[in-house]
């Protein structure tokens, strides 16, 4: 912790030693050894929407985790992919309208 408030005093210029630092408890703990990601993305998504008191996730929620993050990968590349698409074909246009004249 302390390593970070002075990460953030050296890079952003943050004053952090008013900063209180907050243990939750209980905090969640990952049971399995392959769950050390979900449960970043978790606390990551927690700190995000402000929520830190409780942390209203644990093991038993890893399951459902896993598939929420993999659907919101597949439709991030679905919507890139349609992205994509779509600026390749008004490309296309541009350039035959750019032949006819």
């Amino acid at each position: 912790v302390q390593f970070l408030k002075e990460g953030f005093l050296q890079i952003l210029g943050l004053d952090t030693t008013e900063w209180p630092i907050i243990v939750p408890s209980p905090c969640p703990q990952q049971g399995a050894g392959d769950d050390c990601a979900l449960f970043v993305c978790k606390y990551m998504e927690c700190l995000a929407n402000k929520n830190v008191i409780g942390l209203p996730f644990s093991q038993a929620d890893m399951d459902l985790m896993r598939g929420k993050l993999a659907s919101a990968i597949i439709q991030e590349v679905n919507g890139e992919k349609e992205n994509r698409s779509i600026g390749e074909a008004a490309v296309e246009i541009i350039v035959s309208l750019l032949d006819e004249a």
